[in-house]
C-alpha cells in the first residue's frame, strides 16, 4: 500500500518522478507489498531518493549509483557488509527474495539502504571537537578490518589515480583563471595554480618511492556529510560509492583536511576554512592521535603525510572554499562584493598552503606517531 505523506513541493517533485516510474513496480520487484512513501529525500542529485517505510522499518529507495566505466558495481555491497561484519556501523540493503541488492525496472537498477538516525556533523556544535576524534578512531578502524577483506582487488583505472585526478583539478584551475573576468581574481587563482604545482613533482615522488606503505580498500569518500554521530561518537558511515584499492595515506590526508581545516555549518553546503591559514592544529592533533591509536604509521610512512597532503590540497580546495569558483554562479564584474571578497580571502589561504604544510613537516608526523 502507497500512503502518501507529502508538503506541496515534495508531491510536485514526487509526481514528476511517478510520471515516468512506477514505484509499485519497483517494489515488488524487491518483493514488498505494503510500504509507505515517506516523501523524497534531500539532495543535491536528480536521481531519485526517496524515503519509504517498510514494515515499521525505514529506507532509502533510490537508483543505484553508478562508478565509473568499466567498474564492478557488486563489489561495493560485498565491501559494506564485510564492513557490517566487522562491527562498522554502515546501513544494510533490503535484499530481494532472491538475495540480491538490487532489481532491474526496465533499465535502471533500484535499491533499498536502510535509512540511518543521528546527528549530522557541526563545527559550531559544543561536541565537535570529540567528534573529530571520533570521526579519526572511526577511520583507523575501517582501515584495520579493510586490511583482511578477503575479496578482490577493486582497482581504478589509470586515468582515475590520483596524479591523473590531480593534473585535472590543476588544468581546471588554469582554465578558470584565463576565463575570468575579474583581473584579482584571475591573478590569485593563477598564483594558487602556481603553488600548486610547485610542489607536486616532489610530493608525488616521496609517495612514489615509500616502502611497504599500506594499500587497501579505502572508504574513498570520507568527510563530514558521510557520517552521523551519536552519545558514543560516530553512529554510521554512509558514501562508500567511490571504496577501492588505494595507498591509505592519501586518505588519511583527505580526511585530516575534511575534519581539521574545513568549517561545516549547519544547513550549508559550504565549506569555508576553518581557520585564515592551515588547519585547526587542536582538531589536527586529536584526529590523528585518534587515529594513530587505531593504525600508526608503517617505517617512514608518517614524515610522507605533509607530502601527501600537498598532493590532494588542490582537489580539497576546489570542492570546499573554492567550489563557488568551479561549481556556483559564475563570479563576473558586478557580483556581490561580500561574495568576491570571500572568494579571494579563499584563495589567499588556498595559495598559503604549500608554504604552511612544508613549515609543519617534521612537526605534522609527530601528531600520528
Amino acid at each position: 500500500m502507497d500512503e502518501n505523506e507529502f508538503t506541496n513541493d515534495e508531491q510536485q517533485v514526487a509526481s514528476a518522478q511517478e510520471d515516468v516510474l512506477d514505484l509499485n513496480e519497483v517494489m515488488k520487484a524487491f518483493g514488498v507489498s505494503r510500504w509507505q512513501n515517506l516523501g523524497p529525500l534531500e539532495s543535491t542529485s536528480s536521481s531519485l531518493s526517496l524515503q519509504v517505510e517498510i514494515e515499521d522499518q525505514r529506507y532509502i529507495l533510490r537508483e543505484r549509483p553508478e562508478g565509473i566505466i568499466g567498474e564492478d558495481i557488486n563489489f561495493r555491497y560485498d565491501f559494506q557488509h564485510y564492513l557490517q561484519q566487522a562491527s562498522i556501523p554502515v546501513p544494510s540493503f533490503r535484499l530481494t527474495l532472491q538475495g540480491k541488492p538490487t532489481v532491474k525496472v526496465n533499465e535502471d537498477y533500484f535499491e533499498l539502504q536502510q535509512q540511518i538516525g543521528g546527528e549530522f556533523f557541526s563545527t559550531a556544535n559544543p561536541r565537535s571537537l570529540d567528534w573529530v576524534a571520533s570521526a579519526g578512531s572511526m577511520l583507523g578502524r575501517i582501515h584495520q578490518a579493510s586490511r583482511h577483506y578477503p575479496g578482490h582487488q577493486h582497482r581504478w583505472p589509470a586515468e582515475a589515480h590520483i596524479g591523473a585526478v590531480v593534473q585535472r583539478y590543476l588544468s581546471l584551475a588554469r582554465a578558470r583563471a584565463d576565463e575570468s573576468p575579474i583581473q584579482a581574481v584571475s591573478s590569485a587563482l593563477s598564483n594558487c595554480a602556481d603553488q600548486w604545482e610547485a610542489v607536486l613533482p616532489s610530493s608525488m615522488m616521496a609517495i612514489g618511492a615509500g616502502q611497504n606503505l599500506p594499500e587497501f580498500h579505502i572508504h574513498g569518500d570520507y568527510h563530514a556529510l558521510n557520517l552521523r554521530f551519536g552519545p558514543f561518537g560516530v553512529s554510521a558511515v554512509t558514501g562508500l560509492e567511490a571504496a577501492r584499492w588505494e595507498k591509505r595515506i592519501f586518505e588519511l590526508a583527505y580526511a585530516l583536511f575534511y575534519f581539521s581545516a574545513l568549517a561545516w555549518l549547519p544547513g550549508s553546503t559550504l565549506t569555508p576554512p576553518l581557520v585564515k591559514r592551515g588547519f585547526e592544529p587542536e582538531r589536527a592533533r586529536s584526529f590523528l592521535h585518534a587515529y594513530g591509536e587505531y593504525y600508526p604509521p608503517v617505517q617512514g610512512e608518517a614524515e610522507l603525510l605533509t607530502d601527501a597532503l600537498q598532493i590532494v590540497a588542490p582537489i580539497v580546495a576546489m570542492n570546499g572554499p573554492l567550489e563557488d569558483l568551479f561549481y556556483a554562479i559564475p563570479i563576473e564584474e558586478g557580483s556581490d562584493s561580500a561574495l568576491i571578497d570571500d572568494v579571494m580571502e579563499h584563495l589567499s589561504w588556498a595559495a598559503s598552503l604549500p608554504g604552511w604544510l612544508n613549515r609543519l613537516r617534521r612537526s605534522l608526523p609527530e601528531m600520528w606517531l
